[in-house]
């Protein structure tokens, strides 16, 4: 009798984690969440070759404790990547269009999201995004404006989605999320990266979905003004400003966040 109800109950836990649903954002910090994602075209899928793995720069703008790793090996097909539908559905709204991931990559190549199972025309999109650094984590962004009204219950990513493959290699994957949103990490300050600070020419700010920045002087006077399309990576020249403490606020579609520098 014990030995059927423990049965009974190990097949309960199990049929509950099969159907385990997750909200988002997709940051991996549940123990298994992996198991969630389905890898494809990865030449065989191995289950090695994708899993959750420690940050490997916790010392940049990703300070989470966990993400996945991708290992995309050299004869995956282009599109080799994974897929849910553990954190659907997602309704595409106004304020809800844009969305963000991390990435760590050992090369510059595009990185894909894709969004499927629409309930309206069209059923499925996908967008590359090519990253601008390696070694260290970026936020890239990715707007699907062009599908506002439509609701889509599967998430896909792709890891390294060049034109053909020549090469594999490996990528970290980390808070998928809409952008602006507050649910990335409790203190949305620690997604702020703003180097080299000091600067003297030019100034790289990283902010999850940024489209405005404000810079003001220390006395509150606006001083340069930049608009520009959603991005989670910016990079501008701050070499006509006089020396001294300035101000920034960034702006998103979900809110702002201000930050400061110093210009030499």
């Amino acid at each position: 009798m014990m030995k059927t109800i423990f049965t009974i109950f190990l097949f309960v836990v199990f049929a509950a984690g099969l159907s385990a649903q997750y909200a988002l954002p997709v940051d991996f910090e549940n123990a298994q969440e992996d198991t969630a994602w389905t890898q494809f075209a990865n030449a065989g899928d191995a289950e090695e070759n994708m899993a959750l793995a420690e940050n490997p720069a916790k010392d940049g703008i990703n300070t989470s404790d966990n993400c996945i790793k991708f290992i995309v090996l050299d004869n995956a097909d282009p599109w080799a990547g994974a897929w849910s539908d553990a954190y659907g559905p997602f309704e595409i709204t106004d304020d809800n269009h844009i969305m963000q991931m991390m990435v760590h990559k050992d090369k510059i190549s595009p990185s894909g999201l894709k969004i499927e199972g629409g309930d309206g025309d069209p059923a499925q999109i996908e967008l590359k995004v090519e990253n601008t650094v390696t070694g260290e984590w970026e936020l890239l962004t990715f707007d699907f404006s062009d599908v506002i009204g439509v609701t889509y219950t599967r998430l896909v990513f792709f890891p390294d989605f060049p034109d053909a493959r020549t090469e594999g290699g490996t990528v970290y994957i980390d808070n998928i999320d809409w952008a602006g949103a507050s649910s990335v990490g409790p203190d949305r300050t620690k997604l702020v990266s703003v180097y080299p600070n000091p600067a003297s020419e030019l100034l790289t700010v990283q902010y999850p979905g940024i489209q405005r920045i404000a810079i003001s002087n220390i006395v509150g006077q606006r001083v340069k003004t930049l608009e520009f399309q959603a991005t989670g990576h910016k990079v501008f020249d701050v070499s006509d400003l006089k020396t001294g403490l300035y101000f920034m606020t960034l702006e998103t579609a979900g809110g702002s966040i201000s930050t400061k520098f110093i210009k030499e």
